[in-house]
């Protein structure tokens, strides 16, 4: 039976037109294992109806979210917040985890499934005495050994990110960490739902980000 991804979208206005899109990288990993894809666009006037739909889904990357969610004020480090994304992203993670669908969350994913989880953020790894933030492109992590994914020990990965999960949601478990402690991997303790910091999507042929790949489409197709 073929089995379809709802992504999140992300938005960008061009002469006063707003646009909503899904990356073509994000597709092309699902797309190469059988997973048919379908963006999950703002305002749907019956939403519940498209996630019931959907098999899975990803939590694409993106901007900040609105810090209230996680019970902070903006201090002026979160940007391009826009509440729709923030929302959808919420309905999309609270679909999975009542009806224990499988879940991706990539960059803001990783972030937005912590958050609406429970967890916290920092605002800006800027305000921490470490160099994570300057970090442009590429550095290693180390991943616990676990029973959840096939990957262990040093791994190099990229970095797009100011902001990284603060105060870990209680359904969640760290398996990733940048060597400064910052929380790169995570897993829900009982259900199908995973998130990395990183962008395995730009660089999907790697070891790692087929890895990442593959074990979503393994949730998805054998639950």
């Amino acid at each position: 039976m073929t089995k379809l991804i709802g992504l999140s979208p992300r938005l960008l206005t061009i002469d006063t037109v707003e646009k909503q899109f899904v990356n073509t990288r994000y597709l092309i990993p699902l797309n190469k294992r059988g997973l048919n894809t379908l963006m999950i666009s703002l305002d749907n006037p019956n939403l519940e109806a498209i996630l019931r739909l959907c098999d899975g889904f990803l939590i694409t990357g993106g901007a900040d979210l609105e810090p209230t969610f996680y019970n902070e004020v903006n201090n002026g480090l979160s940007k391009g917040i826009d509440l729709r994304l923030d929302n959808l992203d919420k309905r999309m993670i609270e679909h999975a985890v009542k009806h224990k669908k499988p879940l991706l969350g990539i960059c803001r994913g990783h972030q937005s499934l912590n958050v609406f989880l429970g967890g916290t953020l920092y605002q800006d790894l800027g305000d921490l005495n470490n160099d994570h933030n300057k970090i442009k492109e590429n550095h290693f992590i180390n991943i616990d050994k676990n029973d959840f994914i096939n990957i262990e020990g040093l791994i190099n990965v990229n970095s797009y990110h100011h902001q990284a999960i603060k105060e870990l949601a209680k359904d969640l478990q760290v398996i990733g960490r940048h060597p400064d402690q910052t929380i790169e991997m995570v897993v829900h303790k009982t259900l199908p739902i995973f998130a990395v910091q990183w962008h395995p999507e730009i660089n999907s042929d790697s070891k790692i980000s087929q890895i990442i790949f593959d074990k979503f489409s393994t949730l998805v197709n054998h639950p």
